[in-house]
């Protein structure tokens, strides 16, 4: 039996795909717009760069307008500016900032300029000999074509990765096309220091340095993807410009959490001048991707522009009668009110339908895999898991005279399961000496959904103090979920041998009613922060820092004291020291905090104080050739402190909130060490890498006698190695691009029982084969599991604990720019 869904398009999706040709028949006749209109390339937009040192103006002026300035660093040593601000075109504005500088600007294209000093002849001025050494990228990272960035925003204050005083990765645009990285899972999985588990096919989590990173962000915001009963999709790569994965305590950035890391997804913005894209990818398994992007200014002199990006993926798997269709579609408006306030927002859309797997393939009794072929499914072809997500985002910026910034965002996120969306079919071991022999139910959900909305605003900026000039943040922010997990009904459906199973004939879909009220559940975070970064001498910063806390939560008709507590004034502190060995080289050092409330109570009936996570971390980072390249390397320490054990000296049962077992104290402590060794960027002209070495350990410290001693997640390696490299040409050959990467790993275990799960060390290697045909068209052609390893993403010593890793598998990309 065929989905209906699956044997024809309904009207979005025939919507979405007529979308996506239309922006596509755009781009192709984006030469004849562009000739119409040749005034889009000189848009104005407004800059804010302060009077002081020239080489620090242009990093800013870079990262402001995302351009690329390629000049000798060495030839600014004692230049000044007088600064710029108002609204102007690029070459405009850097005409104001170099005036009297005796420097000449040759502009090469519309974002990219070469700077060369004059040298004084007579009464003439000649343009002089000089040697590039200087490409300043942009927060930006679209067109780049690097593999890392000129500086991050996950701080709320926008610095370069060698000023950030924690370890931090950077996937950017380009990275993520080189790749064909398509969603957040995948992109996870490049990432180094993080591992992705698999709890179910659909429902996907990611662990950092031994914990779970519980939230993401989305510009800024946070979202926590683990609500709603599995109705978050897995984010789109098409819509984003970069992602920012900051690994360790992070309570000043999110608020309530795990001392994992933050995740932030910095979405794509409408740009100026006009521009637009489409791609076509076709792959193993029936895949077809479709992504089409259009930008550019809606007035004549820019100060409204818009974006919109629509995306249709449609694949099946390598496991039988799997499949998923993807629709995306991504709209946003900038409007200037003014030379310097800017509004901007706008609207997320996907839906998705999935066959989904709620479980992987069975271990056997002693833990080992069974022998079952990497295509087996064990799930029925009329599963789903079909769901929706919906963003809407608003933020205003103002910058005052005194070049202080004022943000204020909201986001509004919405996760739903489709009406009777959730439809699984579920085993269980159905004998003592048949490993093979299994019970199977179906369950069927409704109505999970996650409804969150995120309020903040921000303030920063310079002021001088003792001579010097010391940069300040301060920062409110809300956070609002209302989660309601699906009702959900079963029904026992036989006893199969799953040697015989076939998804498509094995078992008719029952039909199931749903009487149960979903329970809803209401979680509110309130908080204020401040960071200030103090220049204490010129090579020496310290930032410190501090978030106040406010936490509610509360369970729709739970009476117990777990179904409604609340944390008050939590203080998260923060502070780091940066030392400039060099001009290329800094040395750090962060302590940082966070919190997790919890629900367990004590004997007197009081919920348990929040857990505490605190990280140590010292490192080295490196920026060469002018922010092109960056390398750290970095060693961290974590404690997490005040999990919940059982107070032996308690009743058993120990009423009213428990029916069984003992009350709980807030006693545990357990803890995460290791080194990280990561190089983004330019190595040498045209070779960019990007790739990162990881070595963690963890341990219980104190928890029950069976826990204390043993590391916190044995299915989390020791080391990990990620890589990956592309090099374009030189010469009568720079048509051509190859690449390719690798992702090893030492070994991991699972434990149930006396049965073990294991899988020794492994690596997987891919490929890139790029060929462009001219300035607007390419072809790309990607390799994943170049040599065909037979490998498992997860292992697990029960009847639903292995996960195959996917065999080889190729995609061709035909894609078009303008």
């Amino acid at each position: 039996m065929i989905h209906p869904s699956v044997a024809r398009p309904d009207p979005l999706q025939r919507a979405v795909r007529g979308a996506l040709l239309g922006l596509a028949l755009s781009a192709a006749a984006a030469p004849l717009l562009g000739a119409a209109a040749p005034a889009a390339t000189q848009q104005v937009q407004r800059w804010n760069i302060p009077a002081g040192p020239l080489d620090a103006a242009l990093e800013q002026m870079a990262r402001q307008g995302g351009l690329n300035l390629s000049y000798d660093a060495a030839s600014l040593q004692g230049k000044t500016t007088a600064g710029v601000s108002g609204s102007h075109d690029n070459a405009q504005a850097l005409a104001l900032l170099l005036q009297g500088s005796g420097v000449q600007v040759q502009q090469k294209s519309a974002n990219s300029f070469l700077l060369l000093p004059a040298v004084d002849i007579g009464d003439a001025l000649e343009l002089g000999a000089t040697s590039i050494s200087s490409d300043r990228l942009g927060e930006t990272t679209e067109h780049s074509g690097s593999y890392t960035t000129g500086a991050v925003t996950i701080g709320k204050m926008p610095q370069t990765l060698r000023h950030t005083p924690q370890s931090v990765s950077v996937l950017t645009r380009q990275r993520l096309d080189d790749q064909n990285i398509t969603n957040l899972t995948t992109l996870m999985e490049q990432t180094p220091g993080v591992v992705v588990d698999y709890v179910d096919s659909e429902r996907v989590t990611y662990y950092s340095r031994g914990y779970q990173i519980d939230a993401i962000q989305y510009d800024g915001a946070t979202v926590v993807q683990g609500s709603g009963g599995g109705s978050f999709i897995q984010s789109d790569s098409a819509i984003i410009d970069r992602a920012e994965i900051l690994r360790g305590a992070t309570g000043m950035l999110r608020g309530a959490g795990n001392p994992s890391g933050t995740v932030n997804l910095v979405r794509k913005r409408p740009t100026r001048d006009f521009q637009a894209s489409a791609s076509v990818t076709a792959g193993s398994w029936d895949a077809q991707r479709y992504v089409a992007d259009l930008s550019g200014a809606l007035t004549d002199n820019g100060a409204i522009r818009g974006r919109m990006i629509a995306v249709h993926d449609d694949k099946d798997s390598f496991q039988d009668s799997r499949m998923e269709r993807k629709n995306v579609f991504y709209g946003v408006l900038a409007a200037d009110l003014g030379e310097r306030t800017t509004l901007t927002g706008g609207i997320e859309y996907t839906e998705l339908e999935a066959t989904g797997s709620w479980g992987g393939l069975p271990a056997n009794f002693d833990g080992s895999p069974l022998k079952l072929s990497r295509s087996t499914y064990l799930g029925a072809d009329w599963n789903r898991w079909n769901r929706s997500n919906l963003q809407t985002f608003a933020e205003l910026e103002h910058v005052f005279d005194n070049d202080w910034t004022l943000k204020v965002s909201g986001t509004r996120t919405q996760f739903r399961l489709d009406d009777h969306g959730f439809k699984q079919t579920y085993f269980t071991r159905a004998s003592t000496t048949n490993p093979y022999l299994m019970n199977y139910q179906v369950t069927e959900g409704d109505g999970g959904e996650s409804e969150q909305t995120n309020l903040s605003a921000t303030l920063n900026g310079p002021f001088q103090l003792l001579g010097r000039e010391h940069e300040l943040m301060v920062g409110v922010e809300r956070i609002r979920n209302d989660s309601t997990a699906s009702a959900t009904n079963f029904t026992a459906s036989g006893v199969f041998d799953i040697r015989e199973w076939d998804p498509k004939t094995s078992l008719p879909e029952p039909s199931i009613n749903i009487s149960a009220k979903p329970v809803m559940t209401r979680t509110t975070q309130q908080a204020a922060h401040a960071t200030w970064r103090i220049s204490l001498a010129d090579p020496l910063t310290a930032v410190i820092g501090a978030r106040i806390n406010w936490y509610d939560y509360e369970q729709e008709n739970n009476l117990k004291t777990s179904g409604k507590y609340s944390v008050d004034r939590e203080i998260v502190p923060y502070a780091a020291l940066i030392y400039d060995l060099n001009s290329n080289l800094s040395l750090y050092g962060s302590y940082t905090e966070i919190f997790n409330p919890q629900s367990a109570t004590d004997a007197s009936n009081a919920v348990l104080d929040p857990v505490t996570g605190e990280a140590y971390e010292l490192g080295i980072k490196g920026e060469f050739y002018d922010g092109r390249l960056n390398t750290s390397l970095a060693v961290f320490r974590i404690y997490q402190v005040g999990n919940a054990l059982d107070d032996l000296g308690s009743p058993d049962p120990c009423l009213p909130n428990y029916t069984s077992g003992h009350c709980k104290v807030a006693a545990g402590k357990n803890r995460s060490e290791g080194f990280e060794l990561e190089v983004t960027g330019e190595v040498l002209p045209g070779w960019q890498v990007s790739g990162g070495y990881t070595y963690t350990t963890t341990e219980y410290l104190k928890d029950t006698l069976s826990n204390t001693g043993n590391v916190l997640r044995p299915t989390d390696p020791k080391r990990q190695l990620k890589l990956f490299t592309s090099y374009r040409l030189p010469g009568a050959y720079d048509a051509w691009t190859v690449g390719g990467g690798v992702s090893a790993q030492s070994d991991i275990y699972s434990r149930n029982g006396n049965a073990v799960a294991s899988q020794s060390g492994y690596a997987v290697y891919s490929a890139l084969l790029g060929y462009r045909f001219n300035q607007h068209y390419s072809l790309q052609l990607n390799a994943n599991n170049l040599f065909d390893k037979h490998y498992y993403k997860k292992v697990g010593a029960t009847a639903t604990g292995y996960y195959y890793g996917d065999p080889r598998n190729v995609s061709l990309t035909l894609r078009a720019s303008f």
